[in-house]
């Protein structure tokens, strides 16, 4: 039987002073010197350098946007973290 997280990231959105995002997502977008791109459940792992605009997450029932000048993503078995502004 398939567990109903195995369709969903593990998404952790922090910043040195605030937890903007911490739970399962359905899918999370940011911007990278390349432009635009979209973390899905089952997405490659990597590491990336964010640039500034906004972080959104969709959640189920839920989305959120949220500006930032700088940050880290980190990628790894639909475990995703982001940390903002440092």
């Amino acid at each position: 039987m398939s567990d109903a997280t195995e369709n969903l990231l593990m998404v952790r959105f922090i910043s040195p002073f605030e937890t903007f995002f911490e739970g399962p997502a359905d899918s999370l977008s940011a911007s990278d010197k390349n432009g635009p791109f979209d973390i899905l459940p089952g997405h490659s792992s990597f590491v990336g350098i964010l640039v500034n605009g906004d972080v959104k997450v969709s959640a189920p029932g839920f989305q959120k946007s949220i500006g930032i000048s700088r940050g880290i993503i980190h990628v790894y078995k639909n475990q995703v973290e982001v940390f903002a502004n440092v």
